[in-house]
Formats: structure tokens, C-alpha cells, sequence
């Protein structure tokens, strides 16, 4: 019997929020899910999954870590050792067979919607398999989804769907956008080493995510917008707590 990917069935409940919230949402409703995915996206997936944990490219207090990989894990995009596992393996062989989300190699649909049916390799995160912290996070995952999702519910049952479920929804999308989109359609500011592009579009939704070929050029950089224009939200966040 084949395990139940319990990612493809919360992302299923978070389509089913989504038509909840646009029957029966109302404009509040719609402004805290937007709030919660720029809380997530920026703080969680960005500053601290992808540049901090990822990446390790800058310093931080203890509690900045703790606290961001809590936002993130609520953010709905995997647990901080599962998502830096994969973009790991993605910096790793970026471009070829082995990328795990390459739009070259997997195409679009599998990139945007399947993303939660890659295994990521444990063997790219052994530092943070040391963590207990990051290890507890990990292995009790959907027990604190189930209780964030109980806190909400005792607040205002429909909560659940635009504080928690829907902001996911956004969370995810725009990884599987930064994805597909950074690979595709845009420039680069540092072209020849592989397909990653800039796109200002993608910079605005994301939080600076969307500068991905400056990301791709210096991966140790935090740093992902690069001129002054380039628009770089994570980045004005973890200048304020970096060391």
C-alpha cells in the first residue's frame, strides 16, 4: 500500500479553502490571507529557508532562526529540512535531469502543480538533521499545522481558511512560479552559467525571489536585488536583524 502524500492532500484542501473564501469571503478576509503569505513568504520561505538555512548567507540571533523556520513551516511549503534539501539538490545540478523542479527537464505542469511529490535527499541537509530544533520540526510537521490550524479555529472557524489555508495556497504558487518563471522569462544580468533569469514582476510578488539569476551568480549573497531599483523586501527585513 502506498504511503499517502499527505502534501498533495493539504494543497487539495487549500484549493478547496480558496473556493470556499470566494464564496463566502469578505474583503478583510482576502487582505489577512494576503498579510499572512507576506508574513510566510517573506520572513519564512525567503529570509529564512532559502537565505539563511539554505544558504547560510548571513548571520543571525538564534531566536531569528527558530522564530522565521515556525513562519515558514506554517507557510505551508514543507518542513525547513525537506524545502532546503531540495533547493540544495536544485543549486546542485541545476539545469539537468537531477534538478528537481527544472521546467527544462519536468516541464511547467509538474514544476507548478507536483512539486510535492519529489523525495528530497536527506543527505543535503545532515547539518540540519543535527538540529533538534529543525528535527522536531520536521517530524512533527502536520501536528503543528494541526495546531496552528486549532488556534485559529477557537479565533473564528473560517480562519482556517483565510489565515491559514489560502496564504498557503499563495506560498506555494509563488515557489512553483519563481520556479518555472525564473527559469523561462526574463534577462540576465549574469548570463552563461545556466537558464536562471531576473524578473521585476516576480521581484514585487516574492519578495526579491525574482532577482533569481543575481541569486544564481552569488548564491552567498543575501542580497538578491542587486541595483537600486531591484526591489529586494526579504533583504530590507534581514538587514535589520543580520550580525
Amino acid at each position: 500500500m502506498k504511503r499517502i502524500n499527505w502534501l498533495f492532500v493539504f494543497q487539495t484542501m487549500c484549493i478547496a479553502a480558496l473556493m470556499c473564501l470566494i464564496v463566502n469571503g469578505e474583503w478583510w478576509h482576502w487582505l489577512v490571507a494576503f498579510g499572512v503569505y507576506a508574513v510566510t513568504g517573506s520572513i519564512g520561505a525567503s529570509a529564512i529557508f532559502h537565505r539563511l538555512l539554505s544558504h547560510r548567507s548571513y548571520k543571525a540571533p538564534a531566536w531569528w532562526e527558530y522564530f522565521g523556520t515556525v513562519i515558514g513551516t506554517i507557510g505551508g511549503v514543507g518542513s525547513s529540512i525537506a524545502w532546503v534539501a531540495i533547493h540544495r539538490e536544485h543549486h546542485r545540478f541545476v539545469d539537468t535531469e537531477r534538478d528537481p523542479h527544472s521546467p527544462l527537464h519536468k516541464g511547467f505542469f509538474r514544476v507548478q502543480f507536483l512539486i510535492m511529490f519529489n523525495q528530497p535527499s536527506l543527505r543535503m541537509v545532515t547539518d540540519l538533521m543535527r538540529s533538534r530544533f529543525h528535527a522536531f520540526m520536521h517530524n512533527y510537521y502536520w501536528a503543528i499545522h494541526g495546531a496552528y490550524a486549532a488556534m485559529l479555529y477557537a479565533i473564528d472557524p473560517l480562519a482556517v481558511v483565510y489565515a491559514h489555508l489560502v496564504p498557503a495556497l499563495f506560498l506555494f504558487h509563488a515557489g512553483g512560479l519563481i520556479n518555472n518563471v525564473g527559469h523561462t522569462i526574463g534577462w540576465q544580468d549574469h548570463p552563461g552559467k545556466d537558464t536562471s533569469v531576473n524578473n521585476p514582476i516576480l521581484g514585487l510578488l516574492v519578495w526579491g525571489e525574482g532577482w533569481h539569476n543575481n541569486h544564481h551568480a552569488h548564491p552567498m549573497d543575501w542580497r538578491f536585488g542587486q541595483k537600486w531599483w531591484q526591489i529586494d523586501v526579504a533583504a530590507y527585513i534581514i538587514r535589520l536583524v543580520k550580525q
